[in-house]
C-alpha cells in the first residue's frame, strides 16, 4: 500500500512539473514600466525609516532553452533617506525639530532571475544582483513646530542640499552608491506585476572629507553609513 501511495505522489509531482513546462516564459526581450513606494533608512545613522517614491523601466531577456532563467536591467528614479530629530538651539533654548534626509538617485539594477509559470496567465519570479546609483538631488530639511521668524530662520540655516560638499561640520553625502538587491513578485495575464524588493547599500556614502574633518576636530571616527531600502512596486509589461 505504501509503495502504491509513493508511486501516486511521484506521478502527481511529475505530472505537475510536466504541466509547468508547458507554460515556460517565451524566450526573448520584453519591456516593463514600474512605479511604487520605498521605505528606506540609513544604516549606522541615528535616524528612522522614511517613505518615498520610485519609478523606472526594465528590459528583461529570457534566455533560450533555460527554462525560465532571465537577465534584467533597467534605470530607476528612487527616493531614499531617513528621518528623525536633531538638537538645535534657538535664542538660547534647546529644541529637537523633525529632520529629514531626502536622497534622490538614478539607479541601474542588473540582475539574474528565474520565472515559474503555474498556469498560462499566472507566474512567479525571483531575481538577485547588484545595483549602481548616482545622487541627483535631495535635501536635509529641519522643521520646527513653533511659529515665528526665529524658527523660520533656524529652519533655513539648517536645511541644505544633501549631496553638496559644504565642509565641516555640515553632514553631507557623496553622490555614488552601489550595493546588492533582490526582488520577488507575481505576474498576471503576461502584463500586470506586483513586486517586493530589498536593496542593501555596500558603499559608505559619507564624504571622506567630512570623515577626516570630524576625526581631526572632534577626535571621533564616524561610522560607515549605507543605504537600505524596501520597495513595493507595480509593473506593466509590454
Amino acid at each position: 500500500m505504501k509503495k502504491i501511495l509513493f508511486a501516486v505522489v511521484a506521478l502527481t509531482m511529475f505530472a505537475g512539473n510536466a504541466k509547468a513546462l508547458e507554460f515556460e516564459p517565451q524566450e526573448g526581450f520584453t519591456w516593463m514600466g514600474i512605479f511604487g513606494m520605498n521605505v528606506s533608512n540609513l544604516k549606522n545613522h541615528d535616524f528612522g525609516a522614511k517613505a518615498g517614491a520610485t519609478m523606472g523601466a526594465r528590459a528583461d531577456y529570457v534566455l533560450p532553452k533555460a527554462h525560465g532563467t532571465y537577465l534584467t536591467a533597467g534605470i530607476d528614479w528612487t527616493m531614499k533617506g531617513a528621518k528623525g530629530s536633531e538638537y538645535h538651539e534657538v535664542n538660547g533654548e534647546g529644541y529637537e525639530p523633525t529632520a529629514k534626509y531626502a536622497l534622490h538617485y538614478f539607479e541601474v539594477p542588473i540582475r539574474v532571475g528565474f520565472r515559474y509559470n503555474i498556469t498560462e496567465g499566472i507566474g512567479f519570479f525571483g531575481e538577485v544582483g547588484p545595483y549602481f546609483a548616482v545622487g541627483v538631488g535631495g535635501r536635509h530639511r529641519i522643521s520646527f513646530s513653533e511659529d515665528g521668524s526665529e524658527f523660520r530662520d533656524a529652519e533655513d540655516e539648517n536645511s541644505y542640499k544633501a549631496f553638496k560638499n559644504y565642509g565641516y561640520p555640515t553632514e553631507s553625502f557623496q553622490r555614488w552608491d552601489a550595493g546588492i538587491g533582490f526582488r520577488i513578485g507575481a505576474e498576471y495575464n503576461h502584463h500586470y506585476n506586483l513586486m517586493f524588493g530589498c536593496d542593501w547599500g555596500l558603499a559608505d556614502i559619507y564624504r571622506v572629507s567630512l570623515r577626516d574633518a570630524v576625526k581631526d576636530n572632534d577626535g571621533i571616527n564616524l561610522p560607515k553609513v549605507r543605504n537600505f531600502n524596501f520597495s513595493i512596486t507595480f509593473g506593466y509589461r509590454l
